[in-house]
C-alpha cells in the first residue's frame, strides 16, 4: 500500500502543562498503538497534521516517521479538539496492516434533489451523516456518497441498503436509518391524531377521581 511519511517524535508521558507548552510550540500530542506493538507517545507538527485532516484526506494511509524511523503504518483514528476552540488537542493513531480490517466513521453524501420532493410533495429527513465501516486499508473511501434524485415518497433507506466496495463492510447496526421520505398525508394524518389522544386522556382519568 501507498503510504504518505508524517514526521513524529518521541514524548514522555507528562503532566498537562507539558502537552500545553508542546501546543504552543506548535505541535500535538499524539499515541501510536495496536497490533502487535508497544503503545508509544508522540508528538506531531500542527501544521502537517491539518494537511492530513485536510477535507477528502481524514482516512490517509501514514507512515510515521518516529525520530527519523519509517515503518511504522498508521492512520488517523480519532482527534481530540477543545471544545470551545475547536483546536486539535490530542490524537490517536492506530497501526494497519494490508490484509486486516479497522473500524472507520466515514461520512453520508447524498446528492440531488429527490423525485419524492420535487414532484411528489414529499417530505424529506437525513438521519445518518456518518457510518461505521470495517475495512482493509487500501479500500477505506473518503466519503458514501449517493445520488437520491429518482428517490420517490414514502421510502427508508437504511444503512444495510448502500452498496459498498469490495474489502469494505457495514459495522453500524444494518438498520440504521440513512433517509427518509414520507408524503404530506402521513405526517398529516400523525400531526393529527396527537391533539385526539390529548383530548382522550382527562376523560380516561374521571374514573380515578372518585
Amino acid at each position: 500500500m501507498e503510504l504518505t511519511t508524517l514526521k513524529a517524535t518521541s514524548r514522555v508521558l507528562g503532566a498537562n502543562r507539558d502537552n500545553a507548552r508542546l501546543r504552543k510550540a506548535g505541535q500535538i500530542p499524539a499515541i501510536y498503538y495496536g497490533k502487535g506493538i508497544e503503545a508509544k507517545n508522540i508528538a506531531v507538527s500542527d501544521a502537517d497534521l491539518r494537511k492530513v485532516l485536510a477535507p477528502g484526506k481524514r482516512y490517509t494511509l501514514l507512515d510515521l516517521e518516529i525520530d527519523g524511523k519509517a515503518g511504522n503504518p498508521a492512520l488517523v483514528y480519532s482527534v481530540q479538539k477543545d471544545a470551545i476552540t475547536q483546536k486539535i488537542i490530542h490524537v490517536d493513531f492506530i497501526k494497519i496492516a494490508d490484509d486486516e480490517f479497522v473500524k472507520v466513521r466515514i461520512p453520508v453524501k447524498l446528492v440531488g434533489l429527490p423525485v419524492g420532493v420535487k414532484t411528489q410533495g414529499g417530505i424529506f429527513a437525513q438521519e445518518a451523516r456518518y457510518l461505521m465501516l470495517a475495512a482493509k486499508p487500501a479500500s477505506i473511501p473518503a466519503v458514501l456518497e449517493m445520488d437520491i434524485s429518482n428517490v420517490e415518497t414514502n421510502v427508508t433507506f437504511y444503512a444495510k441498503d448502500f452498496k459498498l466496495p469490495e474489502n469494505v463492510q457495514l459495522a453500524s447496526g444494518p438498520r440504521t436509518v440513512i433517509f427518509s421520505i414520507s408524503s404530506k398525508s402521513k405526517k398529516k394524518d400523525k400531526d393529527s391524531a396527537a391533539p385526539a389522544a390529548d383530548a382522550a386522556a382527562p376523560a380516561a382519568a374521571a374514573p380515578a377521581a372518585k
